[in-house]
């Protein structure tokens, strides 16, 4: 079960609170940003700033975001005492912003993931067309697996993840057909090891070693398994040292 601190709307212009509204399937952009710490720490926040207010300019949302205003009005709504370990959801369309947000679920060590055919809806922005996605995560245990999207037998992302496949020692990424998070990013330009864009396609996970996801709410996750197609896991290295330098930013 799902744990809020708090579910806010506000007016876009004026920031008057309104009754709350999540905002799924309109036509608008989102993030999500993990929060740590009793001062809070939120992770990649301009980061996530700056690619939330270039995508809300590419679906013509007058509107920039802006990280003071939002660091004051979430830090009113806060016990400050308390540690964090939460995850941030910002919404925006073209009348509302909304904030909420929730308890971080770590992931079981024993991850697999399910893979399906579907591609999102303009899949290179964060937009709200989620209900599909939505539909899907109520269907598995999240502490225990992600489902991965795939579209005509390649591999795009997870629900809620970019999806890395390790190949001798070389980290492979799909083309094309996905939102390159900022998590990913963030992992991407910090290893040393050799990145390829490539067509992953299903028929040949066997000849990754090691898929792993990233993302802001799972973190580093190594998958143990895909059991629908009796691929396993034969390998932790790539995962230890993406996981070594995503930790430093807790």
């Amino acid at each position: 079960m799902v744990n809020f601190l708090f579910k806010k709307s506000y007016q876009l212009k004026t920031f008057k609170p309104i009754v709350y509204d999540d905002l799924w399937g309109k036509k608008g952009i989102f993030t999500t940003i993990r929060v740590v710490g009793k001062k809070p720490n939120y992770i990649l926040l301009s980061n996530h700033i700056k690619n939330m207010n270039s995508s809300l300019k590419t679906m013509n949302i007058n509107f920039s975001l802006s990280q003071k205003k939002i660091c004051i009005l979430i830090e009113s709504l806060l016990n400050l005492k308390n540690p964090h370990n939460h995850l941030l959801r910002i919404a925006v369309n073209s009348k509302i912003i909304s904030l909420s947000m929730r308890s971080r679920i770590q992931p079981n060590k024993n991850f697999s993931a399910v893979i399906v055919s579907y591609q999102r809806t303009n899949p290179f922005l964060k937009n709200l067309y989620y209900n599909k996605i939505i539909k899907l995560l109520n269907s598995i245990n999240i502490e225990q697996q992600e489902i991965i999207l795939s579209n005509r037998g390649l591999l795009l992302e997870g629900c809620t993840t970019n999806v890395l496949c390790v190949r001798d020692k070389k980290i492979c990424i799909p083309i094309k057909n996905y939102y390159r998070g900022v998590t990913m990013n963030y992992i991407l330009r910090k290893t040393k090891r050799m990145i390829k864009k490539t067509y992953i396609s299903i028929k040949s996970l066997h000849e990754y070693e090691e898929i792993l996801l990233v993302g802001s709410g799972k973190g580093v996750v190594s998958l143990s398994s895909i059991p629908q197609i009796n691929w396993k896991s034969r390998s932790d290295l790539i995962y230890k040292e993406l996981l070594t330098s995503y930790t430093k930013l807790l």
